[in-house]
C-alpha cells in the first residue's frame, strides 16, 4: 500500500545545514596496482563527491585495466582532490550539479586491443568535420555505408542474416564479443542526444596500442528544468556492457535543486548497488526445463495476429497473465551484489558484517539508492529490528513524486515495498526512531519468470540508531523556484499516437545465448531484428508530441524497458510500487507464462511516452535494461524530428 507519510510534529524551521563528514579517502591508485580491491571494513562510506566549480563539473576519467589472477579488472582512475592534495584514485566518484549546470568530461581509453593485428581505425568524425587528432576513436556512421558491415574499431563485423523460416522472417542476431571499446550514458538525463553530448549511437573510442591511448570529450548541458534528484553513469558500448558494468564502472550524479532544498539540508548518503556474476558460462539456455518453457511460445507471425485480435476485442484484459511454467522451475544462480563495493555476507539474512552505516536516535537522513546493477532487480523493503517500516519514498528515477504547481514538495509517500528493476533509482528519508536499533534495507525474492535468472531475497544495508537523542523536525519549505519541472504536466496529455512493442526472444542452436529482440509491431512493414550499429532508425516521432506505447511481453522471463533523453509515465500493466502513475525512465515489464491448457499468455505494459521538450531533438535508444538481453539484440533506434 502507499499513502502520504508525516514526517514532522511541527511546523518548525530547518536546523543549520548538517557538515558532510569527511570525505572517504579510497586507496590510491598506482601504475602496478590502478583498480584496488575494496576496503573489507563493512563501514558504508559514500563515494567520493565532486562539485561543479562556477557552473562546471570538468573531470577526466581514464579507462584502464589490471590483471588479477589472470581475470582482467577494469575501473577507470582520475584526480580526487582531498582537504587541499590530490590524489589519484577509481572510486566511481559521485558527480553534483544544480539545474542548468554543465558536465564537462574527457574519457581516455587506455584498454589494448585483444589482438594486436587488427588494423588501426580512422580518426573520430562528427558530422563532417573530423576531430582533433587526439581524438582517435570513432562516430561509427562516419566511416561506414549503410549494409557495409566491415570494420568497426579494426574488430570484423558480420552482416545479421535473416532466418531460413519463412514464418518469422526474423533476423539472426551477429553475438560480439567485448572488445575494450568504451563510451558513456549520462542514465536518464534529459539532455541532447547529439555529440559532443549524450550520443551513444555515434561514439565509440576504440582500443588502442600501448601509449597511444583514444580519448573523447563530453559536453553534457542540465537543462535549467531538470528534475532534481538522482541519475547515474555507465559505459554503453553495444556488445560489451554488460561486462563493463559487471565490473563496477557505474557511478551516480546527483541533479540538485538551485535553492536550498529538503535533501540540501539533511545529513544525505548515497547507496550504490552493483553485481556480480556468481556463475560461469550461459549454460542455462541448453537445460531442458528452460527449452520446454520457450516451446510454446508464439511466432513472431502469431503474435501480430493475436494482437491485431486483442485490438479487436475492447473486453480482452492481458494485464494479468497466467504465472504458469510447463515443468518446475529449477532456480538459476544468482549473482553477487555490493553495496558502495562492499560485499554482502553469504547469508542473506545476517546483519553480521552486513554493510552499515549510522543515524542518531531522532535524527532524519536523506538517502538515495541506485540500482546500477546488469541484471539483478531489487524488491525493496525496510525493517526496524526485524519488524516491518514503510518507506518514505520522495523520488522515483530521479522525479519527485509529489509537486506542487510542477515544482517538487519532497512531501515523503508511504511504500510497503519498492520495485527497483536494473537502472531504477530511489530516494527516501529515514528516521531513527528507536534508539539501538538496526533498521535494515532488504530486497526481496523476485519471481522474474521460468526462464529468468534467480533475484533471491537479502539484506542490503544496516542503519544502526545511536542512543544519543537529537530532536530534529522536518518541514515541506515553500515552494520559490518559479521554474516548472519537465514532465511534471504529463499526466494531463492527451497522445497524439499510439504505437505497440514486442519482447521477444528464441533459443539458438549455433550460440550460447538466445537471441533477443524489441520490435515496433504496429509497423506493418517491420520484421524482427537485432539492434544495428549502423542504419535507419525504427522508430520516428516528432518534437513536440505526447505518445501511448504499449509493450507486450511475450517471453518467459522479465524485462525492463528504457529510453533515453526523456522519462515516461506508466498507466497500466504495473501496480504503484513498480511505479504506476510515476515518472519514469525505466520500467519493470512483467514476465508472459501459461494456462492450465499450455497456451501462452503476454503481459502488458502501456505508457505515456512524453517528447515535448526541444533539446532532445536526434537519434538515440531504446531497449531492456538487462545488458544481457541489450547487447544481445533487445535495443532499437528513435529519431526524433523537429
Amino acid at each position: 500500500m502507499i499513502a502520504l507519510a508525516a514526517l514532522t510534529l511541527a511546523t518548525v524551521a530547518f536546523p543549520p545545514p548538517v557538515a558532510r563528514p569527511e570525505i572517504y579517502a579510497p586507496p590510491t591508485s598506482s601504475p602496478a596496482n590502478p583498480c584496488p580491491a575494496a576496503p573489507s571494513n563493512p563501514t558504508l562510506h559514500d563515494p567520493p563527491n565532486l562539485t561543479a566549480q562556477n557552473g562546471v563539473l570538468g573531470l577526466t576519467l581514464t579507462l584502464t585495466q589490471e590483471i588479477v589472477n589472470q581475470t582482467p579488472v577494469l575501473c577507470w582512475v582520475y584526480a580526487l582532490p582531498i582537504n587541499g592534495k590530490t590524489i589519484e584514485t577509481s572510486v566511481p566518484p559521485t558527480l553534483n550539479v544544480r539545474q542548468g549546470e554543465h558536465l564537462s568530461i574527457t574519457l581516455i581509453n587506455t584498454l589494448p586491443i585483444p589482438n594486436g593485428k587488427l588494423p588501426t581505425p580512422p580518426p573520430l568524425q562528427i558530422g563532417n568535420d573530423p576531430a582533433p587528432k587526439s581524438m582517435r576513436g570513432m562516430a561509427m556512421d562516419a566511416w561506414q555505408k549503410p549494409d557495409d558491415w566491415g570494420l568497426m574499431c579494426g574488430q570484423p563485423q558480420l552482416a545479421p542474416t535473416p532466418t531460413q523460416n519463412p514464418v518469422t522472417g526474423r533476423i539472426y542476431h551477429y553475438q560480439r564479443s567485448p572488445w575494450n571499446e568504451a563510451n558513456l550514458h549520462f542514465h536518464g538525463l534529459n539532455t541532447s542526444p547529439k555529440a559532443p553530448g549524450d550520443d551513444v549511437v555515434n561514439v565509440l573510442i576504440c582500443p588502442r596500442p600501448a601509449a597511444d591511448s583514444d580519448q573523447y570529450h563530453y559536453e553534457v548541458d542540465i537543462p535549467r528544468d531538470e528534475p532534481p534528484g538522482l541519475y547515474w553513469y555507465h559505459p554503453h558500448a553495444h556488445g560489451e556492457a554488460q561486462y563493463q558494468v559487471f565490473l563496477g564502472l557505474t557511478g551516480a550524479i546527483v541533479v540538485h535543486t538551485i535553492q536550498p532544498s529538503i535533501p540540501d539540508k539533511l545529513q544525505d548518503h548515497l547507496a550504490v548497488i552493483r553485481d556480480t556474476p556468481a556463475h560461469q558460462g550461459i549454460a542455462k539456455y541448453r537445460r531442458p526445463d528452460v527449452v520446454a518453457a520457450v516451446a510454446g511460445q508464439p511466432s513472431f507471425t502469431q503474435i501480430r495476429a493475436e494482437i491485431d485480435g486483442f485490438k479487436r476485442n475492447p473486453g480482452h484484459d492481458p494485464f494479468q497473465a497466467p504465472d504458469r511454467c510447463p515443468g518446475p522451475k529449477i532456480p538459476f544462480n544468482t549473482d553477487n551484489l555490493t553495496v558502495d563495493g562492499l560485499a554482502l555476507p553469504i547469508n542473506g539474512d545476517t546483519i553480521v558484517g552486513l554493510p552499515t552505516s549510522h543515524i542518531d536516535y531522532g535524527e532524519t537522513q536523506y538517502w538515495r539508492l541506485a540500482n546500477t546493477d546488469a541484471q539483478t532487480s531489487l524488491d525493496l523493503t525496510l525493517s526496524v529490528n526485524g519488524k516491518p517500516q514503510p518507506l518514505l519514498v520522495t523520488a522515483r528515477d530521479g522525479v519527485p513524486l509529489v509537486f506542487k504547481d510542477g515544482k517538487p514538495t519532497y512531501q515523503p509517500v508511504a511504500f510497503d515495498h519498492v520495485f527497483i528493476p536494473p537502472a531504477g533509482r530511489v530516494e527516501f528519508y529515514l528516521k531513527g526512531t528507536v534508539p539501538g536499533a538496526n533498521m535494515v534495507v532488504r530486497t526481496g525474492q523476485i519471481n522474474t519468470g521460468c526462464v529468468g535468472d534467480t533475484d533471491l531475497a537479502r539484506n542490503l544495508f544496516n542503519v544502526v540508531v545511536g542512543k544519543k537523542h537529537v530532536e530534529q523536525h522536518v518541514v515541506v519549505p515553500p515552494s520559490t523556484d518559479p521554474v516548472r519541472v519537465r514532465f511534471s504536466d504529463l499526466w494531463a496529455q492527451k497522445p497524439v499516437r499510439k504505437r505497440t512493442f514486442v519482447f521477444t526472444e528464441y533459443i539458438r542452436t549455433d550460440q550460447a545465448e538466445p537471441d533477443f529482440y524489441l520490435t515496433e509491431v504496429s509497423n506493418p512493414k517491420v520484421i524482427e531484428h537485432p539492434y544495428r550499429m549502423i542504419g535507419p532508425p525504427d522508430t520516428v516521432v516528432k518534437d513536440g508530441t505526447v505518445e501511448e506505447w504499449t509493450f507486450y511481453n511475450y517471453t518467459n522471463e522479465i524485462h525492463g524497458f528504457h529510453i533515453h533523453q526523456i522519462h515516461f509515465m506508466p498507466i497500466a500493466g504495473v501496480t504503484p510500487q513498480e511505479g504506476l502513475g510515476q515518472l519514469l525512465d525505466t520500467v519493470y515489464i512483467p514476465h508472459g507464462g501459461y494456462d492450465a491448457k499450455g497456451k501462452f499468455h503476454p503481459r502488458v505494459v502501456k505508457v505515456l511516452m512524453d517528447f515535448r521538450a526541444k533539446d532532445i531533438v536526434g537519434t538515440f535508444v531504446y531497449h531492456c535494461h538487462f545488458l544481457e538481453h541489450e547487447d544481445n539484440g533487445m535495443m532499437a533506434r528513435i529519431q526524433v524530428l523537429p
